[in-house]
Protein backbone atom coordinates (compact mmCIF):
# COMPACT_ATOMS: atom_id res chain seq x y z
CA UNK A 1 0.00 0.00 0.00
CA UNK A 2 1.64 3.06 -0.81
CA UNK A 3 2.62 5.65 1.42
CA UNK A 4 2.73 9.19 1.33
CA UNK A 5 6.22 10.98 1.94
CA UNK A 6 4.27 14.52 3.35
CA UNK A 7 2.60 12.18 6.37
CA UNK A 8 5.52 11.36 8.28
CA UNK A 9 4.41 10.71 11.47
CA UNK A 10 7.41 9.33 13.28
CA UNK A 11 10.98 10.25 14.59
CA UNK A 12 13.61 7.74 15.28
CA UNK A 13 15.73 7.80 18.96
CA UNK A 14 18.93 8.41 16.86
CA UNK A 15 17.24 11.29 14.77
CA UNK A 16 16.11 12.98 18.14
CA UNK A 17 19.24 12.31 19.97
CA UNK A 18 21.26 14.20 16.65
CA UNK A 19 19.05 16.51 16.48
CA UNK A 20 18.26 17.57 20.37
CA UNK A 21 19.98 21.01 20.44
CA UNK A 22 18.42 22.30 17.12
CA UNK A 23 17.00 25.99 16.63
CA UNK A 24 12.90 25.84 16.71
CA UNK A 25 12.37 22.04 18.47
CA UNK A 26 10.24 21.62 20.69
CA UNK A 27 9.96 18.37 22.72
CA UNK A 28 6.28 17.49 24.61
CA UNK A 29 6.48 14.69 27.53
CA UNK A 30 2.51 13.18 26.71
CA UNK A 31 3.54 10.78 29.44
CA UNK A 32 -0.33 9.41 30.86
CA UNK A 33 -1.88 7.04 33.08
CA UNK A 34 -5.23 6.43 34.55
CA UNK A 35 -6.22 8.51 37.55
CA UNK A 36 -6.20 5.47 39.77
CA UNK A 37 -2.06 4.38 38.86
CA UNK A 38 1.18 5.68 40.26
CA UNK A 39 3.11 7.69 39.25
CA UNK A 40 1.19 9.78 37.39
CA UNK A 41 2.71 11.33 34.34
CA UNK A 42 3.90 14.49 36.45
CA UNK A 43 5.87 12.85 38.54
CA UNK A 44 7.31 10.25 35.76
CA UNK A 45 8.10 13.89 34.35
CA UNK A 46 9.78 15.17 37.40
CA UNK A 47 11.73 12.12 37.99
CA UNK A 48 13.27 12.24 34.71
CA UNK A 49 12.56 13.20 31.15
CA UNK A 50 13.91 13.96 27.68
CA UNK A 51 16.50 17.14 27.53
CA UNK A 52 14.54 20.10 26.60
CA UNK A 53 10.92 18.02 27.35
CA UNK A 54 7.89 20.41 28.62
CA UNK A 55 5.35 18.40 30.23
CA UNK A 56 2.10 18.37 28.46
CA UNK A 57 -1.20 16.52 30.09
CA UNK A 58 -4.00 16.03 26.64
CA UNK A 59 -7.12 16.24 29.37
CA UNK A 60 -6.29 19.18 31.39
CA UNK A 61 -3.88 21.15 28.78
CA UNK A 62 -5.31 20.36 25.45
CA UNK A 63 -8.96 18.60 25.93
CA UNK A 64 -12.67 19.87 27.24
CA UNK A 65 -13.79 16.52 29.63
CA UNK A 66 -17.35 17.54 29.81
CA UNK A 67 -19.44 14.60 29.97
CA UNK A 68 -20.89 12.80 28.34
CA UNK A 69 -17.86 13.09 25.61
CA UNK A 70 -14.59 14.09 26.99
CA UNK A 71 -11.46 14.18 25.72
CA UNK A 72 -12.65 16.67 22.88
CA UNK A 73 -9.57 18.94 21.80
CA UNK A 74 -9.80 22.39 22.79
CA UNK A 75 -11.58 25.05 20.13
CA UNK A 76 -9.27 26.85 17.86
CA UNK A 77 -8.80 30.43 20.39
CA UNK A 78 -7.98 28.24 23.21
CA UNK A 79 -5.32 25.47 21.32
CA UNK A 80 -3.71 28.23 20.17
CA UNK A 81 -3.04 30.27 22.86
CA UNK A 82 -1.96 27.26 24.53
CA UNK A 83 0.67 26.48 22.28
CA UNK A 84 1.70 30.07 22.16
CA UNK A 85 2.54 29.84 25.49
CA UNK A 86 4.22 26.15 25.03
CA UNK A 87 6.66 27.83 22.68
CA UNK A 88 5.25 26.82 19.26
CA UNK A 89 4.60 29.14 16.24
CA UNK A 90 5.01 28.03 12.36
CA UNK A 91 9.01 27.56 12.46
CA UNK A 92 8.87 25.07 15.34
CA UNK A 93 9.32 21.58 15.10
CA UNK A 94 7.36 19.72 17.77
CA UNK A 95 8.86 15.79 18.90
CA UNK A 96 5.88 14.54 21.24
CA UNK A 97 6.78 11.32 23.14
CA UNK A 98 4.45 9.01 25.51
CA UNK A 99 5.28 5.79 27.51
CA UNK A 100 6.12 4.30 24.59
CA UNK A 101 2.57 2.95 23.43
CA UNK A 102 1.95 6.13 21.01
CA UNK A 103 -1.62 6.81 22.43
CA UNK A 104 -1.49 9.89 23.91
CA UNK A 105 1.67 11.44 21.50
CA UNK A 106 -0.60 10.57 19.12
CA UNK A 107 -3.63 12.56 20.34
CA UNK A 108 -1.55 16.04 20.62
CA UNK A 109 0.26 14.77 16.96
CA UNK A 110 -3.32 14.78 15.87
CA UNK A 111 -4.56 17.78 17.03
CA UNK A 112 -1.40 19.82 15.54
CA UNK A 113 -2.05 18.63 12.65
CA UNK A 114 -5.88 19.51 12.74
CA UNK A 115 -4.97 23.00 13.16
CA UNK A 116 -2.46 23.19 10.28
CA UNK A 117 1.29 22.27 12.16
CA UNK A 118 2.60 19.96 10.08
CA UNK A 119 5.94 19.91 11.23
CA UNK A 120 5.28 17.48 14.58
CA UNK A 121 6.31 14.28 15.20
CA UNK A 122 5.84 11.10 17.54
CA UNK A 123 8.99 9.55 18.89
CA UNK A 124 8.80 6.17 17.69
CA UNK A 125 8.68 4.10 21.41
CA UNK A 126 8.95 7.28 23.41
CA UNK A 127 10.46 7.23 26.95
CA UNK A 128 10.80 3.71 27.14
CA UNK A 129 12.65 3.30 23.77
CA UNK A 130 15.09 6.47 24.58
CA UNK A 131 16.32 5.28 27.90
CA UNK A 132 16.74 1.34 26.23
CA UNK A 133 18.99 2.97 24.23
CA UNK A 134 20.95 4.56 26.87
CA UNK A 135 19.89 8.48 25.95
CA UNK A 136 20.45 11.18 28.34
CA UNK A 137 17.12 11.57 31.00
CA UNK A 138 17.17 14.94 32.68
CA UNK A 139 15.24 16.49 35.84
CA UNK A 140 16.22 20.06 35.04
CA UNK A 141 13.20 22.14 33.93
CA UNK A 142 13.48 24.09 31.06
CA UNK A 143 11.29 27.44 29.97
CA UNK A 144 9.25 27.25 26.32
CA UNK A 145 10.73 30.39 24.02
CA UNK A 146 8.77 33.70 25.10
CA UNK A 147 7.29 35.42 22.37
CA UNK A 148 5.66 32.82 20.10
CA UNK A 149 2.42 32.94 18.48
CA UNK A 150 0.52 30.20 16.90
CA UNK A 151 -1.78 30.68 14.47
CA UNK A 152 -4.38 27.51 13.99
CA UNK A 153 -5.36 26.52 10.48
CA UNK A 154 -8.19 24.45 10.74
CA UNK A 155 -8.80 21.44 8.65
CA UNK A 156 -12.25 20.63 8.40
CA UNK A 157 -11.84 16.85 6.79
CA UNK A 158 -9.84 15.80 9.26
CA UNK A 159 -12.72 15.27 11.22
CA UNK A 160 -15.94 13.83 11.10
CA UNK A 161 -19.29 14.90 12.95
CA UNK A 162 -21.99 13.07 14.74
CA UNK A 163 -24.05 13.72 11.08
CA UNK A 164 -21.03 12.79 8.76
CA UNK A 165 -20.52 9.54 10.62
CA UNK A 166 -24.37 9.12 10.65
CA UNK A 167 -24.32 9.81 6.57
CA UNK A 168 -20.95 7.33 6.43
CA UNK A 169 -22.76 4.22 7.71
CA UNK A 170 -24.81 4.40 4.62
CA UNK A 171 -22.06 4.74 1.95
CA UNK A 172 -20.75 1.85 0.64
CA UNK A 173 -17.63 3.68 -0.48
CA UNK A 174 -16.77 4.86 2.97
CA UNK A 175 -15.23 2.72 5.29
CA UNK A 176 -15.27 2.79 9.02
CA UNK A 177 -12.44 1.71 11.22
CA UNK A 178 -13.32 0.99 15.12
CA UNK A 179 -9.60 1.21 17.22
CA UNK A 180 -10.77 1.20 20.84
CA UNK A 181 -9.73 -1.64 22.94
CA UNK A 182 -12.77 -4.05 23.65
CA UNK A 183 -13.25 -2.33 27.45
CA UNK A 184 -13.31 0.84 25.65
CA UNK A 185 -16.71 -0.23 23.38
CA UNK A 186 -18.34 -1.89 26.41
CA UNK A 187 -18.00 0.85 28.35
CA UNK A 188 -19.49 3.31 25.86
CA UNK A 189 -22.44 0.66 25.01
CA UNK A 190 -21.04 -0.38 21.69
CA UNK A 191 -19.28 1.00 18.52
CA UNK A 192 -20.90 2.90 14.79
CA UNK A 193 -23.23 0.32 12.80
CA UNK A 194 -20.94 -1.63 10.26
CA UNK A 195 -17.08 -0.34 11.65
CA UNK A 196 -14.53 -2.44 11.46
CA UNK A 197 -13.01 -3.41 14.41
CA UNK A 198 -8.99 -3.01 14.15
CA UNK A 199 -7.57 -1.58 17.94
CA UNK A 200 -4.93 0.12 18.31
CA UNK A 201 -3.15 -2.56 20.13
CA UNK A 202 -3.17 -4.56 16.73
CA UNK A 203 -0.65 -2.53 15.50
CA UNK A 204 1.72 -2.83 17.84
CA UNK A 205 4.12 -5.28 18.92
CA UNK A 206 6.70 -5.84 22.24
CA UNK A 207 9.96 -4.81 21.70
CA UNK A 208 12.62 -4.55 24.25
CA UNK A 209 10.65 -2.62 27.03
CA UNK A 210 8.50 -0.79 24.26
CA UNK A 211 5.63 -1.41 22.01
CA UNK A 212 6.56 -0.85 18.18
CA UNK A 213 4.50 -0.59 14.93
CA UNK A 214 4.42 -3.95 13.22
CA UNK A 215 6.19 -4.10 9.90
CA UNK A 216 4.12 -2.44 7.08
CA UNK A 217 3.38 -6.08 5.28
CA UNK A 218 1.66 -7.00 8.15
CA UNK A 219 -0.27 -3.56 8.45
CA UNK A 220 -1.16 -3.67 4.70
CA UNK A 221 -2.57 -7.14 5.28
CA UNK A 222 -5.16 -5.92 7.89
CA UNK A 223 -6.06 -3.01 5.95
CA UNK A 224 -6.33 -5.05 2.83
CA UNK A 225 -8.88 -7.16 4.69
CA UNK A 226 -11.07 -4.45 6.09
CA UNK A 227 -11.33 -3.09 2.54
CA UNK A 228 -9.28 0.23 2.62
CA UNK A 229 -7.63 0.11 -0.34
CA UNK A 230 -11.38 0.38 -2.75
CA UNK A 231 -12.58 2.95 0.74
CA UNK A 232 -12.90 6.66 -1.10
CA UNK A 233 -12.73 7.61 2.47
CA UNK A 234 -12.10 6.40 5.88
CA UNK A 235 -13.70 7.42 8.86
CA UNK A 236 -11.99 6.05 12.19
CA UNK A 237 -13.12 5.96 15.89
Amino acid sequence: MPRRSDRQVFVSVNWLAEHLHDDHLRIFDARYVAPHESPQGEGMYEAGHLPGATFVHWRRDLSVNTEPVPNLVLGAEAFAAKMSQLGVDADTTVIVYDLGNVIWAARIWWALRYYGHDKVYVLEGGAAAWEAAGKPMTTAVVAPPANKTFVPRVRPEMRASKAQVHAAIADPDTTIIETRRESGMRESGGTVKGAYWLPSTTVFAPKENYQALIPEAELDGYLRDIGVEEAGQLVAT
